[in-house]
């Protein structure tokens, strides 16, 4: 050390260094072999019972303001009416008549006008109520992140236009089993006529939010995102689906069309996973709805006969339209391939088997593998040939 004296001139100072304490040297002691692991992370939820919990929630929630709009607004009909109470002994008993299935579609009268148009308001009220209760819980009971986790994020377009082509192949393969269900069963579907005094009358754009676009979002991130996630999570992809699918059909309270219910929605399921999008699954949930009760109303009731061929077609477009998703999969990729090992060395994996997004500060990204060309030209040649017999058969 240099310190200054009176003079300026500098003075030096000499410091030694104490001696060592006689302290005993440190040693790192080994941890018992017999250590406790650290804590797994807990799975992502829900379990089983809790997704039952939350699927009679759901269907509490829907139907609560369903019916809460429904009395509001029929009883803005009835006290416009001149005769309250005639008028609503007619509504009701045109509505019992236009749902009794001991009658033929054909001899079913179509439902009340005002009572259909209370309905209609109500099941619009119902998607509303859903998704208020989507937006509640999802982020408790996944995390702040949620939508991340689900996959609320951009398709690949190439996804979204493979989406678009297997629509008609979708729909009319479901009408294939549902009629073979019907069958064997010998149960009937809800009276198709009884739709055109719901929504006859209704503003399309509110027909569409009701019916197509409503379920289709709601549905799709309430059971294959937040169901599907926990149920895949816990009991593997195939039972995970399994489950979802059943509990989804389950929330239709519907039993003439549990089966195919069941099956399109495990369907949904696939394109979710192999799209690692929540989009596609509910453009294909919406289009099916939207197009399917255009048909019935198209026809008014009346019975659409397709040929085995367009059935054939139908079949084709969707198994191929199948494989070129699935050729085409989303996929998790490093961003830049630092070693062989490059999985566990970033330290990030999914939070439900192939759904999860990667957080934007991790080494993974998705990417997409190559569309077999096989099943893309048998996808669009398909999809030609359905749209060849549709406007030969509709002439």
């Amino acid at each position: 050390m240099i310190n200054v004296g009176q003079a300026g001139r500098p003075l030096l100072t000499r410091y030694t260094m104490s001696e060592p304490a006689n302290d005993p040297p440190l040693v790192t002691r080994p941890e018992p072999e017999d250590a406790p692991p650290p804590p797994s992370p807990s799975l992502p939820k829900p379990g089983f019972l809790e997704a039952v919990l939350w699927c009679l929630v759901f269907v509490a929630v829907q139907m609560l303001g369903a019916i809460l709009v429904i009395l509001v607004v029929f009883i803005a009909y009835v006290l416009a009416a001149p005769e309250p109470g005639k008028f609503v002994d007619e509504q009701l008993a045109g509505f019992g008549n236009s749902m009794d299935r001991s009658k033929a579609e054909g001899e079913r009268p179509p439902m009340p006008r005002e009572f259909g148009q209370s309905l209609a308001w109500g099941m619009l009220a119902a998607q509303f109520a859903s998704l208020a209760l989507i937006l509640l819980v999802l982020p408790r009971r996944i995390g702040p992140d949620w939508k991340r986790q689900i996959g609320v994020c951009r398709p690949h377009w190439f996804h979204v236009v493979l989406v678009l082509l297997i629509v008609p192949g979708f729909m009319i393969s479901a009408e294939l089993i549902q009629q073979l269900f019907r069958q064997l069963t010998g149960m009937e579907p809800p009276a198709v006529k009884s739709l055109k005094g719901v929504f006859g009358q209704f503003p399309w754009p509110l027909t569409a939010l009701a019916v197509a676009v409503g379920p289709g979002v709601v549905e799709e991130l309430w059971c294959r995102g937040f169901l599907g996630r926990g149920l895949c999570a816990r009991y593997g992809i195939v039972a995970g689906v399994l489950t979802t699918s059943v509990l989804f059909a389950a929330m239709h309270m519907d039993p003439s069309l549990l089966c195919v219910i069941i099956l399109m929605g495990a369907y949904l399921h696939f394109v979710y996973i192999v799209t690692r999008s929540i989009w596609p699954p509910i453009l294909l949930h919406a289009l099916n709805n939207g197009l399917g009760l255009f048909i019935d109303l198209a026809v008014n009731g009346g019975v659409i006969v397709l040929p085995n061929v367009v059935y054939i077609a139908s079949f084709s477009l969707l198994l191929f339209g199948s494989v070129a998703l699935w050729t085409s999969r989303a996929t998790l990729e490093p961003v830049t391939l630092k070693d062989e090992a490059w999985w566990e060395s970033d330290g990030w994996k999914p939070e439900s088997p192939g759904i999860s997004a990667p957080p934007t500060e991790t080494n993974v990204r998705i990417g997409y593998t190559v569309v077999s060309p096989v099943a893309l030209i048998s996808t669009v040649v398909s999809a030609g040939v359905l749209v060849y017999l549709a406007f030969r058969f509709a002439r």
